[in-house]
């Protein structure tokens, strides 16, 4: 069997599914649902049908590559199954055969307490139900997934196609596949592949299964090639498989034949893993051991908690002219807002309690509950001193919109304090197992840099990380040193390591495209989280099991 080694464009994680107080629409019986999932356009994955019940928990998870420097917003779709299948054989639109729609980006349902939540299914502006959403790591993490009280070989494989017929007439096919245990004259459907589009040679993300699952009935298995349609999917090609076959004699290609019987390509194992129930693996293809990852720390229950500084000096101009930095537009979010929105959201959904601390500095604040008469190098943009915080990111900008009219831009633009206020919130965010994210939004060059290089060395030695985004139209040729890490250690007294904290970007750098801009930033906080892991020698918290039946009444 070839070995097939590649770099990973996110992780895998897993989906899983179930529903609470469902409506039933059907005139008496209770419908058959399935749940349908959508990135986009694009189509993720679906689950099983669950028969005649009104509070489904669907037992076949859902794979998706996790991004965490891309926005994945995800659209749940709740299929009432049966009217599907009917608007099909008589050639109808199949949209009226769903119940609810619910819409959430991936990040949150990630951040959420044990990766878990319950949101409101919604029908127009009617709720229709409730649907409860776990991300997972594998399979065998959710209770009730496996067996329970035995000893169980687990298996893990990846599937592709070679040469597959082409079904399309402008475009190549859109390929998935679909696997079942017979049962007799019946067939049970246990996995559905993603979607691959325009491709005849598709290479399907990893799934895992047990054995006994897979073989429960009969050694063999029946899959189907499909070629995505919305509008009905056809087959491209069908076999029948022996496990035996695999597993003893290493067979990894299985011709392919359409309805008619002829060649439709071939269907391809290209990795497989077998672990044995006493923790013995037979290593079919040889894997490296698995080193904790990013993800292993967030949703073992690290938080990313974040703090937020905002320039007001007299160079963004008053909000009277047009080519001011702070204008605030009913219609049109200004670069300092979509920076916050953009690049803080990633941040805030790891964070549970989305309290964010936000700072204005470099102005004259004229706030109803805080005012100075001269400049203040840093103050709550909500004007509390005491209590800072906003709450998410709808908090965030609201508490921005009505603090600008009330604050008089000035001078200079001192850092060193702002920095140091996420460094104090830093210090006990150690304590709760929080990484700390420090975002400086600024139009100029800073006119304090040896007291904010100090601050910046103090935070070396925490769970933090700092981003300064330039905005508007000046050079920032200072500020890009703050990004290498030899310019700190150039200043600093000591044979400290340095470790790579800072990051400095320009809007100018990314022809003010804000979705790559956001994209570049979050890009490299994973490995600036990673590296403080190492040098301390943190290991991720064994996330906890959930039973979806279990979770909310």
């Amino acid at each position: 069997m070839d070995i097939l080694i590649h770099q990973s464009p996110g992780e895998l994680v897993y989906l899983y599914i179930s529903a609470r107080r469902l409506q039933n629409l059907g005139n008496s019986n209770i419908q058959d649902f399935r749940c349908r999932v959508y990135s986009k356009d694009d189509f993720i994955g679906e689950t099983e049908v669950s028969r005649s019940t009104l509070d489904p928990d669907f037992k076949q998870p859902i794979p998706i590559m996790y991004k965490f420097n891309k926005r994945q917003k995800l659209v749940f779709q709740m299929i009432d199954a049966d009217q599907e299948l009917a608007s099909q054989l008589v050639s109808q639109n199949s949209s009226t055969s769903i119940v609810g729609i619910c819409k959430q980006p991936l990040a949150k349902l990630m951040g959420a307490r044990n990766s878990l939540s319950q949101l409101n299914l919604m029908r127009g502006d009617q709720i229709v139900g409730n649907i409860i959403i776990h991300v997972a790591r594998k399979g065998p993490q959710i209770i009730g997934q496996k067996e329970q009280g035995h000893k169980v070989t687990e298996i893990k494989w990846r599937w592709g196609g070679v040469k597959l017929l082409d079904l399309d007439f402008f475009t190549k096919s859109d390929p998935f596949a679909k696997f079942y245990r017979i049962n007799g004259q019946q067939t049970e459907l246990i996995h559905k592949t993603e979607v691959i589009k325009n491709n005849l040679n598709p290479n399907w993300m990893c799934w895992e299964t047990t054995e006994n699952e897979l073989i429960k009935y009969s050694k063999n298995l029946y899959v189907e090639v499909m070629d995505y349609d919305k509008m009905g999917s056809e087959e491209i090609g069908h076999v029948t498989i022996n496990y035996d076959e695999i597993k003893i004699n290493k067979r990894t290609e299985f011709p392919l034949l359409t309805p008619k019987g002829k060649n439709a390509g071939t269907l391809k194992l290209l990795e497989l893993i077998i672990v044995e129930p006493k923790e013995e693996k037979k290593e079919i293809v040889q894997e490296q051991p698995k080193e904790p990852t990013f993800l292993d720390y967030l949703m073992g229950g690290w938080q990313m908690s974040l703090s937020i500084g905002i320039d007001f000096t007299f160079s963004n101009q008053p909000i009277t002219k047009p080519d001011s930095l702070h204008k605030i537009d009913p219609h049109k979010l200004n670069y300092y807002q979509q920076a916050i929105k953009d690049i803080g959201g990633g941040i805030i959904a790891f964070d549970y309690d989305k309290q964010v601390p936000v700072y204005g500095f470099g102005g004259t604040p004229k706030l109803p509950t805080y005012t100075k008469s001269t400049m203040d190098d840093c103050f709550p943009l909500n004007g509390n001193k005491d209590k800072p915080f906003c709450n998410d990111m709808e908090g965030i900008l609201q508490a921005y919109i009505e603090a600008v009219p009330n604050i008089v831009f000035s001078g200079p633009t001192f850092i060193a304090n702002v920095l140091n206020k996420a460094l104090q919130f830093a210090k006990e965010n150690a304590q709760k197992n929080t990484y700390t994210v420090a975002m400086i939004l600024t139009d100029g060059q800073i006119e304090d840099q040896d007291d904010a290089i100090k601050v910046l060395l103090e935070c070396q030695s925490l769970p933090m990380s700092i981003i300064i985004i330039g905005v508007g139209d000046e050079n920032f040729k200072y500020m890009k040193q703050f990004d290498d890490p030899m310019f700190l250690k150039k200043h600093s007294k000591s044979d400290m390591n340095v470790r790579d904290i800072i990051q400095f970007v320009s809007f100018q750098d990314y022809k003010n495209d804000i979705e790559q801009m956001s994209s570049a930033v979050l890009d490299h906080l994973p490995k600036q989280f990673m590296d403080y892991m190492h040098i301390n020698n943190i290991q991720p918290i064994k996330m906890q099991s959930v039973h979806l039946s279990k979770a909310f009444i």
